[in-house]
């Protein structure tokens, strides 16, 4: 599964990036934060962000999400900043 990735404080886009989540156990850094990331058990993508930049004062967030197909873009709260994420099935 390939999952889009937007950090936004606001209306302020800070971040956009996207990953492949497979069986393996795999890592992503980006500018803002790394993502760990593999398929776990029962369709479901773990998804681990940590190694935040200093200045957005963020700690470790693991995410649980069902594999599948975004119609539009998803989004939860983080702290003060948002994370909105979009997911493909044609990984």
């Amino acid at each position: 599964m390939r999952v889009e990735l937007a950090l936004f404080d606001g209306d302020t886009l800070l971040e956009r990036s996207a990953i492949v989540v497979t069986a393996n156990q795999q890592a992503d850094s980006f500018r803002l934060f790394r993502v760990g990331h593999k398929l776990g058990l029962g369709e479901v993508a773990d998804l681990i962000l940590d190694d935040f930049a200093d200045h957005l004062d963020l700690k470790k967030s693991t995410l649980r999400m069902p594999v599948h197909e975004s119609t539009d873009w998803e989004s939860i709260e983080i702290g003060r900043y948002t994370l909105a994420f979009w997911c493909h099935l044609d990984a």
